[in-house]
C-alpha cells in the first residue's frame, strides 16, 4: 500500500489532476443511500455539477489558459455550440444573451421585467435588443459569483460598439475575442432546418442533428419565431452592419476561425488558437 501512494506521489501534476477529478466525479455513486433508486440518481450529477468538477482539471493544470472569452459570429454560425464545447472543456460559465432573452421574456423578475413587452417584439422582428436592456442583463450576469470565481464566455455579446463601450465602462476587459466565420446562404440553410425542444430547450436540426423517432419528444417540437427565413435575412443584415466596429474595438485580441466546417473541427481550430496565444501570454 505504502509503495502505490508513494507511486502516486511521484505522479505527474497532469495525472494528479485527472486522478483528482475522476475521484470526484465517482464520489457520489459510493454514497450508501436507503433504496436503490436513491443510489441511482445520485450517481448521475447534473451538467452545471459536472462542469463545477471539470473546472478543476485547468486549474491545476494550467492557468494561462484565458478565463474571460467573447465568442462573436452571425445567426446559426454555431457559436453556441462551441461555448458550450470550451465551457464543458475549461469549466467556465456560458452566458447566452439569446438564452438570457429568452428567460426574461419568460420570467415576471429580474432587471429588465418592466420591458418584457419591447424585448419580445424585437426578438419576433429579428432585431436587436437596445443596447441598455441588453447591457443590463449581461452585466447582472457577469457579476455573479460563478462568473466571478471560474470565469465566463460571453455568447453573442457585445453586438454593438456601445455595447463593448459599456463592458469596459463596467471594467470588463476580455482576454480574448473569436469570431467565427461562416456564409450568409449556409448560415440559412442551418436555421430553416433547426427544432427546438420546448420542455428541454434542447436544439435539433432536421438534416444535420435529427430529433430522436420518440413520439414524446417529436410533439414538443417547435420552430423559434426568429428561425425563418425573412427574421435571418434582417438578422443577417444586422449583424454585418454592427460587428465592424465591434471587430475593431477589439483587433488586439481577435482571432477569426472558419465557422463553415464541422463543430469538431471548429473546436480543435478554437483550442489551438487558445494555447498560441497562451504561449504568447507565458512569452509576454
Amino acid at each position: 500500500m505504502n509503495t502505490q501512494l508513494h507511486c502516486i506521489s511521484r505522479a505527474s501534476p497532469l495525472i494528479q489532476a485527472l486522478l483528482l477529478s475522476l475521484v470526484l466525479l465517482l464520489l457520489p455513486s459510493f454514497v450508501v443511500c436507503n433504496t436503490a433508486t436513491v443510489t441511482k440518481s445520485r450517481s448521475i450529477l447534473p451538467s452545471q455539477n459536472r462542469a463545477k468538477i471539470w473546472g478543476i482539471v485547468p486549474k491545476l493544470i494550467d492557468s494561462n489558459i484565458p478565463k474571460q472569452i467573447i465568442v462573436m459570429g452571425g445567426p446559426a454560425s454555431g457559436k453556441g455550440t462551441q461555448c458550450q464545447k470550451l465551457a464543458d472543456k475549461y469549466g467556465l460559465v456560458h452566458i447566452s444573451s439569446g438564452d438570457l432573452l429568452r428567460q426574461a421574456v419568460s420570467s415576471s423578475e429580474g432587471p429588465t421585467s418592466s420591458h418584457i413587452s419591447t424585448i419580445k417584439q424585437c426578438m419576433e422582428a429579428g432585431k436587436l435588443i437596445p443596447d441598455s436592456l441588453m447591457t443590463r442583463l449581461i452585466l447582472d450576469r457577469l457579476r455573479s459569483r460563478d462568473c466571478q470565481e471560474r470565469g465566463y464566455i460571453l455568447d453573442g455579446y457585445p453586438r454593438t460598439l456601445a455595447q463593448a463601450r459599456s463592458l469596459q465602462d463596467a471594467g470588463i476587459n476580455p482576454d480574448v475575442f473569436l469570431l467565427l466565420n461562416i456564409r450568409d446562404e449556409d448560415a440559412i440553410k442551418r436555421v430553416i432546418g433547426r427544432r427546438t425542444d420546448s420542455k428541454t430547450g434542447h436544439i435539433y436540426h432536421l438534416e444535420y442533428n435529427p430529433p430522436p423517432n420518440d413520439p414524446e419528444i417529436q410533439k414538443r417540437l417547435i420552430i423559434r419565431s426568429d428561425d425563418t427565413v425573412e427574421s435571418m435575412k434582417v438578422r443577417l443584415r444586422q449583424f454585418r452592419e454592427n460587428v465592424a466596429s465591434v471587430e475593431s474595438w477589439y483587433r488586439d485580441i481577435k482571432r477569426e476561425v472558419d465557422g463553415s466546417s464541422t463543430p469538431s473541427e471548429v473546436s480543435r481550430d478554437i483550442d489551438a488558437t487558445l494555447k498560441q496565444m497562451r504561449k504568447r501570454k507565458q512569452r509576454a
